[in-house]
């Protein structure tokens, strides 16, 4: 039975992750049990997405915005912090310019951005 569900996952498309699911997977009905497995077909291939695009952005350091210190930093009325952390410039076609002093933040600001992107599945 095993060495069926992986050949038509193979078949379909599917990951050998999908096939070990199913055979350890349980639930109360056929239809719990076949969304279960679904959802975490899903949620593995979200996170190997992401991986993949962090990978192929190449960041020499992973930083995010999670500790980052915006108090001394002078947004334009036009946009937020808010707006920055989630990207809403990036829908807007707008670009970011990011300027300052030595050690201001600016480098980690632009791999904040450019992980949040890969996050959200932007190129």
């Amino acid at each position: 039975m095993k060495e069926q569900i992986y050949a038509c996952c193979k078949e379909l498309r599917l990951s050998t992750t999908f096939a070990e699911n199913a055979m350890s997977m349980s639930g109360d009905t056929p239809q719990e049990y076949l969304l279960k497995v679904l959802e975490a077909e899903i949620d593995y291939r979200n996170t190997k997405r992401k991986k993949l695009h962090l990978k192929q952005a190449g960041f020499d350091n992973l930083k995010t915005f999670e500790g980052y210190d915006f108090d001394h930093i002078v947004i334009p009325n036009t946009t937020s912090i808010d707006g920055i952390k989630t990207l809403d410039f990036m829908s807007r076609n707008e670009n970011l310019i990011l300027y300052g002093r030595n050690g201001a933040g600016k480098s980690h600001m632009a791999t904040a951005i450019g992980v949040e992107a890969c996050i959200q599945r932007k190129r």
